[in-house]
């Protein structure tokens, strides 16, 4: 008899995340329980929990503990198809030793990518040629102060599924190094991605370009402060796609009104800034919407994620990417 499996996830979200032929996999190996709604509340998802042995998550999901989880006294696995499990989690989970698999990394995936074109373009001082263009010029004056991706040193903060995978990308280009700070990160482990381990100063003070990939946790709200900002080389390229609360902005934005170097901002503190922000304006800053891991058709490589994962564990096999729920107070 196959497991049970509810998908505890609204209408909405359960297209976005699920192509048909996932869940005809998933049905061929689950008993799928699943109910179109425009909200899943708890009462909903406990009908749908009811003796179930695997639980499916995501975005908008309601948080498993109380009278949900003791809806499903045998359930197993977890498999969040999303990226922070944190909404969903709760300490009767830990303490039920329940495994937990998550799918952030293929947000990481599309993240990561998003870096890697900003340390492309925003070397090229890119804003900064367009409006030359666009105004009836040809090539901005900074042309001169374009940084290639050749023999350059890269710094990396945070060395989580971004930050791995934005390694990775990078490896095929002809960097002189690439340093990374992530106070988890062992020797080891350094070694075996390739990269030197690096103190924050030495990243800010010393890297060409600089990406923030580090989780929003209160270990690094305001870790990147003033000094750290003011000692970033001239032409370099700041890059932060993690979380604005982990950048002292006011003095990020202070300096970036030099026109000493060039950053791209996926995120601010808060979201959105001010309509006069002054980042809004800057020649030498590029502002996106909160969009590097925004998925839209690939939003469905999260689904795929976690159906593998399901496959993984009802044939015994091990999880490619469990959530070790001892450490979350590291995740974001």
């Amino acid at each position: 008899m196959n497991m049970k499996c509810a998908i505890l996830i609204n209408e909405k979200m359960y297209g976005f995340v699920f192509d048909q032929d996932t869940l005809t996999e998933l049905g061929s190996l689950t008993e799928i329980a699943w109910e179109a709604v425009p909200v899943m509340d708890e009462a909903k998802a406990i009908r749908l929990i009811d003796k179930a042995d695997i639980v499916v998550t995501s975005w908008e999901s309601p948080r498993l503990e109380g009278a949900l989880l003791a809806a499903a006294p045998g359930l197993k696995l977890i498999a969040h198809a999303a990226g922070s499990v944190k909404p969903v989690i709760s300490e009767e989970i830990v303490s039920r030793k329940i495994q937990v698999t998550t799918a952030a990394p293929a947000i990481g995936i599309g993240v990561a990518e998003y870096c890697l074109g900003a340390i492309l373009m925003m070397g090229k001082r890119l804003k900064e040629q367009m409006s030359a263009v666009e105004s009836g010029g040809w090539r901005s004056e900074k042309s001169g102060s374009a940084v290639e991706i050749y023999g350059v040193v890269a710094g990396i903060v945070g060395a989580g599924f971004v930050g791995r995978h934005l390694i990775k990308l990078l490896q095929n280009f002809e960097l002189k190094e690439i340093r990374v700070y992530d106070p988890y990160l062992s020797e080891d482990e350094a070694g075996r991605l390739g990269v030197r381990q690096a103190t924050l100063e030495e990243i800010f003070s010393q890297c060409d370009y600089i990406s923030i990939n580090a989780p929003d946790i209160p270990a690094t709200r305001g870790m990147v402060n003033r000094e750290l900002i003011r000692s970033i080389k001239d032409n370099a390229v700041f890059i932060n796609t993690s979380r604005g609360a982990i950048v002292d902005e006011a003095a990020l934005t202070e300096e970036l009104a030099t026109g000493r170097f060039t950053a791209l901002l996926d995120v601010t503190d808060p979201e959105p800034p001010a309509e006069d922000h002054p980042l809004r304006r800057m020649p030498n800053v590029i502002l996106t919407p909160h969009m590097a891991g925004v998925l839209n058709r690939n939003g469905r490589r999260v689904g795929r994620y976690a159906f593998n994962e399901i496959n993984n564990f009802i044939h015994g096999r091990p999880l490619i990417y469990p959530v070790a729920l001892d450490q979350l107070d590291r995740l974001a």
